[in-house]
């Protein structure tokens, strides 16, 4: 299935070296389970962070044995992987559990890209590339529901690719990983093969059989939130998050915990995403009282009223 898309921004996926050199599939298949996960704990599912290294978290694994004697006891498949993996694993692949799809990027010549490591680098904006998803085994009506809304959340609401910003010192710097989906393609017709009913009820039933909970400071998409139209500076973003103004790498004394999550420290990013063009600015936090808190941070550097959007206010008018 051939999905066409239209740059806003650059798009940017590094090499070992963090140059980007072309557009690398595993870039893009990474920020695709990254919102997948989001939306299924939106909903009341569990996803488990493939990145983790938490014991009280662990990540899933397909015990071999155990699944092959569920379907030897007239299990389906889709039953015995909910027995064990959660539904983003089930969908891009865990130990004992290949991905359930391969993508190809096409629509891409030698000089649409910018190499390097710097503020230029990436595929640049305004061209027409061409995402082909060759799907190796059947999703349920549920896994192609929630593939198809997560396109639409990230082309809506969020940003795809490995740098989503780039500000460095003194000056504005590149946003990252925009897109507009201009064709969706046999893809379209995806929405129409479960609801969001069906979708909950599934992933509350897999959440039962797991047993696991999600980690609060995980991305669940009820706690995601955007302001679109307004966007922020670096020295805006920083006083948000409380960092010191004459040494943006430290916090202020009276930093919180919360202060420290969401500015996040070397080699974790803020929570907070800010766009110039289009101006959106969007991020997440991990609870309804911190999304009060946002909001109110937010209104106090850009002023109010403001076009704030909770992920639980988009969830609430999926179909």
């Amino acid at each position: 299935m051939e999905v066409k898309i239209k740059t806003l921004t650059p798009i940017w996926t590094g090499d070992v070296d963090r140059k980007c050199s072309k557009i690398r599939e595993t870039g893009i298949i990474g920020s695709l389970r990254w919102w997948y996960e989001a939306l299924v704990r939106g909903l009341g599912g569990y996803a488990c962070d493939p990145t983790s290294d938490d014991i009280r978290y662990k990540r899933c694994e397909l015990d071999q044995k155990k699944f092959l004697r569920a379907i030897k006891e007239g299990k389906s498949i889709q039953e015995a992987l909910d027995e064990q993996i959660c539904p983003a694993c089930q969908l891009f692949g865990c130990t004992g559990w290949s991905r359930r799809f391969r993508l190809e990027v096409s629509g891409i010549h030698e000089n649409d890209i910018e190499k390097g490591k710097g503020s230029t680098a990436g595929l640049k904006p305004n061209k027409a590339i061409y995402f082909k998803f060759i799907f190796l085994s059947d999703l349920s009506s549920e896994q192609k529901w929630l593939f198809k809304k997560t396109l639409w959340v990230i082309e809506s609401y969020g940003a795809i690719g490995g740098r989503t910003t780039w500000k460095p010192d003194g000056e504005w710097g590149t946003d990252y990983g925009l897109i507009k989906v201009e064709n969706y393609g046999e893809l379209k017709q995806w929405d129409a093969s479960s609801n969001k009913t069906e979708v909950k009820s599934w992933l509350e039933e897999n959440r039962r059989k797991l047993r696991k909970r999600n980690d609060p400071n995980w991305f669940n998409f009820k706690f995601y939130w955007i302001v679109k139209d307004e966007c922020l500076n670096r020295d805006q973003m920083n006083r948000i998050v409380k960092r010191n103004p004459s040494n943006p790498k430290r916090y202020l004394i009276d930093a919180t915990d919360f202060d420290r999550w969401l500015g996040g420290r070397i080699g974790e990013s803020k929570k907070i995403f800010s766009f110039r063009n289009p101006k959106r600015v969007f991020g997440y936090v991990r609870s309804s009282e911190e999304l009060e808190e946002i909001k109110k941070r937010i209104e106090n550097e850009l002023g109010a009223p403001l076009n704030f959007r909770t992920g639980e206010e988009i969830l609430e008018e999926l179909e």
